[in-house]
């Protein structure tokens, strides 16, 4: 079970906050990095997604994944590194890497200016946009790394107040599936003495509490319910 990032963002109808671009920044580069100890360029099937809004998933665990899939109607060009898009060959798992880089930063661009009106300039602090910045570089070999960009998150994790990453990532899953706890909220006492009560008396019973042996053991029960 998972959400998209265009998704959670659709749901709230405005952008991401700055620590929520930081939280998805960090799981995301954790994501890449574990991904990228896991596969080769012998395995291109692995690596051959675009990050984007729509690609980006968002897990209720905290954590972020990819995808390729059901994303084929979207127009990713804007969220594709230049090198993809003039057909560059890929030498290397470096490579491949900054090309993930450049989709991550403009995703999370897009993130940050999603439903903010046009003559409104995306708030970001300085830092941020100094990273992002970095990973959005045109040319490949002047673009930040996955290591890079842990490294800044860990400082700003450091160096802030802000809850863990992975807690901003489950409220934005939260947006969109609602409480997935799975622990499901309590009816009140009232309501379960209406629905059982009437089920051990009789349909014909009105609300009352008679002092019999079945009341007190479904009080028992009820007590331990709440």
């Amino acid at each position: 079970m998972h959400v998209s990032l265009a998704e959670a963002l659709e749901v709230r109808g405005g952008p991401l906050q700055e620590e929520e671009i930081w939280a998805v920044l960090n799981q995301s580069a954790e994501s890449l990095q574990e991904l990228f100890r896991k596969v080769s360029l012998a395995d291109p099937a692995a690596l051959g997604f675009i990050i984007s809004p729509w690609s980006l998933l968002l897990l209720p665990s905290g954590s972020v994944s990819f995808t390729d899939e059901n994303i084929s109607n979207q127009d990713l060009r804007a969220f594709t590194a230049p090198e993809v898009l003039q057909n560059q060959s890929l030498s290397s798992l470096s490579d491949v890497e900054k090309i993930h880089i450049y989709s991550l930063g403009m995703t999370l661009y897009w993130g940050a200016d999603h439903e903010v009106p046009q003559s409104q300039p995306i708030k970001l602090g300085d830092h941020l946009n100094s990273i992002l910045l970095g990973m959005c570089e045109d040319v490949i070999y002047a673009r930040v790394s996955v290591r890079t960009v842990l490294d800044a998150c860990s400082a700003h994790i450091r160096n802030s107040n802000c809850a863990p990453s992975f807690s901003y990532v489950k409220h934005l899953v939260k947006l969109v599936l609602g409480n997935l706890s799975g622990v499901f909220p309590k009816p009140s006492l009232l309501s379960l003495l209406l629905t059982l009560l009437p089920n051990v008396y009789g349909k014909s019973m009105l609300v009352s509490l008679p002092d019999f042996p079945k009341t007190q053991t479904l009080l028992v029960f009820l007590l331990f319910w709440i």
